[in-house]
């Protein structure tokens, strides 16, 4: 287990990392109007001054990344302390986002100064105004909304099963509905995209923006069935009872957290190559300047503009304005939420690592096992059977915490099926208790005090 954590948070940094990284260094080549997600004319990029920002940014991204790459470390060497290492790993992540835009601030605000300094502005608003009525009035080709009973269909079948198999299958199948109906949100929202403005010819505009509106309305579309579909997976790896068929569900869990990311590349890298296809017969090419509603050149703020949602001049996608009510409350409810659970998953892990069940034996005969979230309690005469045993049946986690220290929370287990566990691994020997709704397993970390504690209750249940 300590390995498998280990592997997918380095999968996950490295994933995080090379995007990053690959999409930041892109802008230092000048290409379609703009270097440094500043708009210049083509000119402009040969002169020296420019030269010098280029090589500036080179420097320092190269320097950033590299110290963010040493900075990773700690990772791998605190593989025996997951709780520490997963906290680490999100530390390392902020400062990772954090961090990596430093030289490109830089060379976007100097980039803009040589800009304004040297009068190279280009593009016409005034064509923007008037192409932005034409495109906002033809919005025909969206895809429809009762197409999204589809995925609500889809999420309500799930969850009417999984309320018949536990109450966390139960939680996790609504939170289902509750994806298909953000997305639909989004979807609905982002159909009132600032209309792009790519060439003089106003029906050309008009074109490529609608299509644009259509393939980002599909994909929203597709993107709650694949969670869908990704949500029933999930629930049939948690209610598995064949430990040999848990790599399957797994494996087409892991496939359906990956096809979304495929699903928005594919649309974004379909929408511009048919611009450029588009683009490349028209020969009336024009670029907009409004780089001073562009804050640091990937942030957008224009008061002037209703439009909650804007394409990003960096990477693929759309980006939020933040000059407007809507985009500030989406980008507070985004930070908010990010600190909470980040928060909210460091107590969990530091409470873990440092707090250990207890079990106690009440006068009126009954054991109660103590661990936050996880406490249970059960009455002597309940005890089917009581045994100490070297070893446990292999299974999976259904709804608990599992590392490669410690057991605690439900599992289902080869061979015994569901069983509560409150265990420190390689540990023995362990207190086997059979109940008539399943297994207990309970040790201490010292195996004399194991032994202790169950001849305490082997001498409860003779009585």
């Amino acid at each position: 287990m300590i390995i498998v954590i280990t592997v997918i948070l380095l999968m996950t940094g490295l994933l995080c990392f090379l995007v990053v990284v690959l999409t930041y260094n892109s802008q230092a080549r000048y290409k379609n109007g703009m270097l440094f997600a500043v708009t210049l004319p083509e000119q402009a990029a040969n002169y020296e001054d420019v030269r010098l920002i280029q090589n500036q940014f080179r420097r320092r991204f190269t320097l950033t990344w590299i110290g963010m790459l040493i900075c990773a470390a700690p990772v791998v060497l605190l593989h025996e302390r997951p709780a520490y290492q997963i906290i680490y790993f999100f530390v390392w992540l902020a400062v990772l986002f954090t961090v990596i835009v430093v030289p490109f601030r830089h060379a976007f605000r100097d980039t803009l100064a040589l800009k304004r300094k040297n009068g190279w502005y280009v593009g016409v608003k005034r064509v923007i105004r008037s192409d932005l009525h034409a495109v906002q009035a033809k919005n025909r080709r969206a895809a429809p909304f009762w197409l999204f009973a589809i995925p609500f269909a889809m999420s309500g079948g799930i969850t009417m099963v999984a309320a018949r198999q536990g109450e966390l299958q139960w939680v996790v199948s609504v939170s289902g509905i509750a994806v298909t109906l953000l997305f639909m949100l989004v979807s609905v929202s982002m159909r009132r995209t600032k209309a792009k403005v790519y060439s003089m010819n106003s029906e050309l505009n008009v074109a490529l923006n609608q299509e644009s509106r259509r393939a980002i309305s599909y994909m929203w579309l597709w993107l709650a069935i694949l969670e869908n579909i990704h949500l029933l997976f999930v629930n049939l790896m948690m209610s598995n009872e064949n430990a040999e068929l848990f790599g399957l569900w797994l494996s087409c869990a892991l496939l359906f957290t990956a096809a979304p990311v495929g699903c928005v590349v594919y649309t974004y890298r379909s929408i511009h190559a048919r611009e450029q296809e588009q683009l490349s017969n028209d020969g009336k090419v024009i670029y907009s300047d409004d780089d001073e509603y562009w804050a640091n050149g990937f942030t957008y703020h224009n008061p002037n503009d209703k439009s909650v949602w804007v394409s990003k001049r960096i990477g693929v996608g759309e980006t939020i304005n933040t000059a407007t009510t809507a985009g500030k409350w989406m980008v507070g409810s985004i930070i908010g939420l990010m600190v909470i659970v980040v928060f909210f998953v460091s107590f969990m892990l530091i409470r873990a690592e440092t707090t250990s069940p207890s079990l106690s034996v009440t006068p009126e005969r009954s054991i109660r096992i103590d661990y936050p979230m996880y406490s249970y309690d059960f009455r002597i005469e309940d005890v089917e059977q009581l045994a100490l045993v070297d070893q446990i049946p292999s299974g999976t986690k259904t709804n608990g915490e599992a590392t490669g220290k410690y057991a605690r929370g439900h599992f289902r287990l080869k061979e015994l099926g569901k069983a509560r566990m409150y265990i420190f691994r390689d540990s023995p020997p362990y207190i086997q208790i059979k109940l008539k709704d399943g297994y207990i397993f309970y040790n201490e970390k010292e195996a004399f005090q194991t032994e202790r504690i169950f001849k305490e209750l082997k001498e409860l249940d003779t009585k």
